[in-house]
């Protein structure tokens, strides 16, 4: 059968039914294009096929699903500026960090007061004062100088209790020692 055509049933050459009806007819409803004229001699030449990464057909137009003033970045961008010192890149600077000798110490010197009291008091007086000279010499890099001065009050007192109670221990020995002879 001749009339039977690809595509929905009744889509046929009608007068009465509007152009794009068919897929192989254009959507825009003028007149189908003209064919070129036939002429003899040699055929015209075809224009080149788009290479990778130009524009052509199957390809997005260049910024095709970007918002509107994002492009490319100014050269540049992203740079260390001149003279910046070293670690100087993407993000929020780093911040001062805590130094840990001097938490450390924090931490012997509490611990201290449970634990044999005199050795650990001057293990900790000793790391705060080395951490309290590294934060001073930091230039503002690091940061617990209130860790440090506090580890070396709580350890100046223990050793001051230690010796209070050491001092209390030989009086109670010697008067206890003068009461027999």
């Amino acid at each position: 059968m001749p009339d039977d055509l690809p595509g929905p049933p009744g889509s046929g050459d009608r007068e009465d039914q509007p152009r794009g009806g068919r897929p192989t007819e254009p959507l825009s409803g003028g007149p189908p294009p003209s064919e070129p004229p036939t002429t003899p001699g040699p055929p015209a030449p075809q224009p080149p096929a788009p290479g990778y990464g130009q524009p052509g057909y199957g390809q997005p137009p260049p910024g095709y699903g970007q918002p509107p003033g994002y492009g490319q970045p100014p050269p540049g961008y992203g740079q260390p500026p001149s003279g910046a010192p070293p670690g100087y890149g993407y993000g929020y600077p780093a911040g001062p960090q805590n130094d840990s000798t001097a938490t450390a110490a924090l931490v012997i010197a509490v611990v201290g007061f449970f634990i044999c009291a005199p050795v650990a008091a001057i293990v900790a007086l000793v790391l705060a004062n080395s951490s309290q000279k590294r934060i001073e010499a930091s230039g503002g890099q690091l940061t617990g100088i209130e860790q440090a001065r506090a580890a070396r009050i709580i350890a100046i007192i223990e050793l001051v209790l230690t010796g209070i109670a050491i001092l209390i221990g030989v009086i109670a020995i010697i008067a206890s020692m003068g009461n027999r002879y």
